[in-house]
């Protein structure tokens, strides 16, 4: 089946849940959106979500023995990832940890995964709020790097604008980059070039940046893009605002330095996604 035959497959999330702070793999990550576009938004989540083999084969275009193995694995590790939720501030400060999923099963003889998803989460899951976006699962499933995915999900928050302002401290805290990737070069060779490059080879976004600096260093960029497939700079564009730091999802902010020179870990490829990732966070 040719892809413009398939119907699109559209997921719905909070804009809270896709601008915060978490660390996913990219079957973690493809597994929590194949769950997601199975929900009507314009209903109660269902308790169980119920994703098989052959629906995550279908979506992200992988052999059915390949999509079984992703499932398994994404499923274990994804009842050990976590989400942290700072309330407060000062002496009021507190910090919630909240797991993505209550309870997972993976049924063997039929091929498919069942997740229970946090009470915590549901609601950003849902159509709750008027604030959503919306990402066509069969482009997203495209893409092979959990960086490239998290980008295009951004990207797709600001799609009646077409552009992004983000500072490179705040790039860090979303895709849990910790202390690496300090120097400017690193966090483009390792992260921004190659998500890029993928978003407009597999997905046909083409993105321009433009560097914002303070001084001598370089604090931010901006990111205006265009979705060759269909098109979404349509409205005026408004002033740049920058995006706020302190999201109901926040890991707390991170100390912006661009002298130190260290090898940050890989993108989660292919070859990779399988590894058990902990969100300290979401987002």
């Amino acid at each position: 089946m040719t892809e413009d035959k398939k119907s699109k497959v559209m997921v719905t999330k909070h804009n809270d849940l896709v601008t915060a702070a978490y660390s996913l793999s990219l079957a973690e990550e493809r597994l929590v959106l194949a769950a997601a576009s199975t929900i009507d938004p314009r209903k109660p989540m269902p308790t169980e979500i119920s994703v098989s083999a052959s629906y995550y084969s279908d979506i992200f275009d992988l052999p059915l023995k390949q999509s079984y193995d992703q499932l398994k694995s994404a499923t274990l590790n994804l009842f050990e990832a976590k989400i942290t939720n700072i309330v407060g501030s000062g002496p009021q400060r507190s910090v919630h940890h909240i797991r993505w999923v209550q309870e997972c099963k993976y049924i063997d003889g039929e091929g498919r995964v069942v997740l229970v998803f946090s009470n915590a989460i549901k609601p950003y899951l849902s159509r709750l709020h008027s604030h959503v976006t919306s990402i066509d699962l069969r482009r997203a499933g495209k893409l092979d790097s959990s960086y490239s995915l998290r980008f295009f999900q951004l990207l797709m928050q600001f799609k009646k604008t077409g552009w992004l302002y983000m500072t490179l401290e705040e790039l860090r805290k979303r895709l849990e980059l910790g202390e690496t990737y300090q120097r400017l070069n690193n966090l483009k060779q390792r992260v921004i070039n190659p998500a890029v490059a993928e978003l407009r080879d597999k997905a046909g976004i083409d993105i321009s940046i433009e560097w914002i600096t303070q001084g001598r260093t370089t604090t931010a960029m901006r990111l205006s893009f265009v979705d060759t497939r269909n098109r979404l700079t349509t409205d005026p564009e408004p002033e740049p605002q920058e995006v706020e730091l302190e999201e109901e999802f926040s890991t707390g902010n991170q100390e912006e330095g661009l002298d130190q020179d260290e090898s940050g870990p890989q993108e989660q490829s292919e070859e990779t996604q399988d590894a058990p990732v902990t969100a300290d966070l979401f987002g």
